[in-house]
């Protein structure tokens, strides 16, 4: 069967996809790190006083942020496959959330415009891993 055209666009090699899965991985290591060791300073960065309650939720959000950073850290050398394209998908899924809460937050007044390029970087990520699924799903169904 003819290669489909994003595949031709979007030549994923297997060093892309493990660049951009440790890039990703080390973020969500960080988030991880911020959110569980120093949760009121990264909530003050965000305006959030640092109550007990909201560092509660800051600490159990961390453990999400390690599940993501396992995820990629383990997957990062997978050839196209369903896994790939499941892991790109979730990974584009959740920063597509972030970046669309970044800028729903800057909207708001509840954040400041110094986060812009946090939601670009959300954004490009999501980029990123939105065409990585897309490529490797319509690689498998054009296998298929």
């Amino acid at each position: 069967m003819k290669s489909l055209s994003i595949m031709r666009f979007w030549n994923c090699k297997p060093r892309s996809f493990t660049l951009a899965s440790l890039l990703a991985g080390c973020l969500y290591f960080f988030l991880f790190y911020q959110l569980l060791f120093t949760p009121v300073e990264m909530l003050a960065g965000f305006g959030v006083v640092g109550e007990a309650h909201t560092v509660f939720l800051a600490q159990r959000i961390s453990v999400l942020m390690l599940g993501f950073a396992v995820l990629l850290f383990a997957g990062c050398r997978l050839e196209s496959s369903h896994a790939r394209a499941a892991i790109s998908l979730s990974v584009a899924v959740n920063m597509a959330g972030f970046a669309v809460n970044s800028v729903r937050g800057m909207a708001n007044g509840l954040l400041g415009n110094d986060l812009i390029a946090v939601a670009v970087v959300e954004g490009a990520a999501t980029c990123v891993f939105g065409a990585f699924a897309i490529h490797d799903l319509l690689r498998r169904r054009a296998n298929s």
